[in-house]
């Protein structure tokens, strides 16, 4: 089935948004399509995160639009001409000289297969601006994408326009040709390596993206992983988890992100930042988001703290695991639509 207009709930309350609201004065609890695409616009100096009017005045034709959610609900009801990406196809790694690293040639094949190539303009979207939404940019990043790269804030209900339904045409495969930008990536070598930049001197140029509960190794704690054989977090990383970012299906307000990195974290833009987690996709949030407030040198630890504490005991003397160094950032936001990409709460 090709996408068609959407002639079900979401066209009927677009069409009914004015009278709605007119109709209902002294009643706070009701919120139409309107309302919720008119909060998604982003204001401030963010780059890369966008609100619905970023495609509405632009040429739909010349934007691939890729759907970041799971597939059973981009056929649900979609953007229409969405094309969707299979997180799995850009989360592929492989074991490099340095420990893990992302596998190029594995996550070009997954946009070649959608059609998406290397100088198109892409807007991305989820149920909201969550963390899978946020590893299809840096994929597309990492791989030296040349086209535009913007996020969608508030996800697929920010969005008011033409909606598909059903199983779309399989779009038409392209190529891509992979050119990576290895400095996007920090692997577990090249951190040991650095140790003394993210010690005493430095402590605030590495964050653990995760719950404090597992960044403090917290015994008995639900937040820890029980196929981690060591508990804690990389020496000298500060804590400032990924869901303070996030406020439901939208982004903080720019003010409170710059509050929160610069003023609380200590973060300076001139430094290299990691972000890491227990894997490779929540940590892509914060990424996107310093990214986003300005700072350019900003990487991710691809092998994440299960690859630092599962490495042979032999070696474990050159990756340490602290819990007594602990600068824990207090944060308040919480995820609208289910788009944490690994699929726990530690990140």
């Amino acid at each position: 089935m090709t996408d068609e207009p959407n002639a079900t709930r979401r066209a009927l309350l677009q069409a009914a948004a004015g009278t709605a609201v007119a109709g209902t004065a002294g009643c706070t609890a009701v919120t139409t399509p309107a309302d919720t695409s008119v909060r998604s616009e982003v204001r401030g100096n963010v780059r890369t995160f966008v609100g619905p009017s970023w495609l509405t005045d632009r040429d739909r034709d010349e934007i691939a639009v890729i759907d970041a959610r799971e597939r059973d609900a981009f056929r649900r009801e979609r953007i229409h001409g969405a094309r969707h990406v299979a997180l799995e196809a850009l989360t592929t790694r492989r074991d490099g000289d340095g420990g893990l690293e992302p596998d190029p040639s594995e996550i070009a094949a997954g946009f070649a297969g959608i059609g998406v190539a290397p100088d198109d303009d892409v807007l991305v979207y989820g149920n909201s601006v969550g963390s899978r939404v946020t590893r299809v940019a840096f994929a597309l990043a990492y791989l030296g994408h040349r086209g535009d790269v913007r996020i969608l804030n508030g996800g697929v209900d920010a969005w008011t326009g033409r909606i598909g339904t059903g199983t779309p045409d399989e779009p038409e495969a392209t190529e891509y040709e992979a050119d990576p930008v290895d400095d996007l990536v920090a692997t577990r070598r090249w951190l040991a390596d650095e140790a003394d930049r993210f010690g005493e001197d430095a402590p605030d140029s590495l964050v653990d993206v995760r719950v404090p509960e597992a960044y403090l190794g917290a015994a008995g704690s639900d937040a820890l992983d029980p196929d981690h054989q060591r508990h804690g977090h990389l020496p000298g990383a500060i804590n400032v988890h990924w869901l303070g970012n996030v406020s439901g299906t939208r982004l903080q307000e720019p003010t409170r992100l710059a509050r929160l990195f610069f003023a609380e974290a200590g973060l300076e833009e001139e430094e290299t930042v990691v972000v890491y987690g227990d894997d490779n996709v929540d940590p892509t949030q914060t990424w996107a988001v310093l990214r986003a407030l300005g700072f350019e040198d900003v990487r991710l630890y691809e092998g994440g703290f299960t690859e630092w504490a599962n490495v042979p005991e032999d070696d474990r003397g050159g990756y340490p695991v602290e819990t007594k160094t602990n600068v824990v950032i207090e944060t308040d936001g919480d995820l609208g639509g289910e788009d944490g990409g690994d699929f726990s709460c530690t990140g």
